[in-house]
């Protein structure tokens, strides 16, 4: 029996191989996943900065297009930086500052101006201009706390129908008869900037004076208001001389709708 039982009973060496064999084989499948999730970090940090190096330079080129003096060559770099935003939202704010500065600088009262200042006889923005104007109204994040800055700016005539420029900055700005049909310029800063023959047809200015600034002083002479949303808007000392008000909206105190023209005129008893 002694015998027999002996027979049937692995050697206690054995057991212990067996168990170091496993063990062993554990630790080398933990080393594999180990080396392949370092090998893996390693490789997607190697695409993010290589990711993050043509981003620079696209960024880059395009900058240097836009200081081109062909109008296609500007207008590629344009549509470059559009791309771009598009592509990488974390540069979406830089962005907005590079065209908002280039249409200032190819529009605004400084002697940095360049050929791109309308003259006397245009009645619209240069090309390269407009087409910097559409981008910014359709940036892919117009909820972000980055605000346009147009202070100043000379963009008669524009078109900027559907654009969204909530809470863009347009202080001072000439939008003399610029095409707003539907654009969005809530909280937007329009305090002095001139409105006069605007096309704002179903624009929203509701609460334009909530954030930043109002229409305080804003020149409205002549302009189409009809169907806007002008909730909350301070039109406080703004010139409403011959404008097309909404018919469904109050009109301002100190101001009339002229009967036959359905225009609005200053109150007579309004000095």
């Amino acid at each position: 029996m002694l015998a027999g039982q002996s027979e049937g009973r692995q050697p206690r060496g054995s057991g212990l191989r067996e168990t170091v064999t496993t063990l062993v084989g554990i630790l080398s499948l933990l080393a594999v996943a180990v080396g392949l999730y370092i090998t893996n970090k390693a490789n997607r940090d190697q695409q993010k900065l290589a990711q993050q190096g043509q981003v620079t330079e696209r960024f880059g080129t395009s900058i240097n297009q836009l200081g081109s003096d062909n109008l296609d060559v500007r207008l590629g770099g344009v549509y470059a930086l559009e791309r771009l935003m598009n592509d990488a939202s974390a540069d979406e704010a830089n962005i907005i500052e590079v065209l908002s500065a280039y249409i200032r600088d190819h529009t605004g009262n400084s002697a940095t101006v360049t050929q791109a200042t309308p003259s006397p006889a245009q009645s619209h923005p240069a090309t390269d201009v407009q087409a910097a104007l559409t981008v910014l109204g359709r940036r892919p994040d117009p909820g972000s706390h980055v605000r346009i800055d147009l202070t100043w700016a000379n963009i008669t005539g524009a078109d900027l129908t559907d654009a969204n420029l909530a809470r863009a900055d347009l202080r001072d700005a000439d939008l003399t008869g610029v095409y707003l049909r539907s654009a969005d310029l809530a909280g937007a800063a329009l305090r002095n900037a001139d409105l006069a023959r605007a096309y704002l047809r179903s624009a929203d200015l509701a609460g334009a004076y909530l954030r930043y600034d109002d229409l305080t002083d804003a020149n409205l002479r002549s302009a189409n208001l009809t169907g806007a949303s002008l909730a909350g808007a301070n039109l406080t000392g703004a010139n409403l001389t011959g404008a097309r008000w909404p018919l469904h909206v109050p009109v301002p105190q100190g101001w009339a709708r002229d009967r036959d023209s359905g225009l609005l005129r200053r109150a007579s008893n309004t000095p």
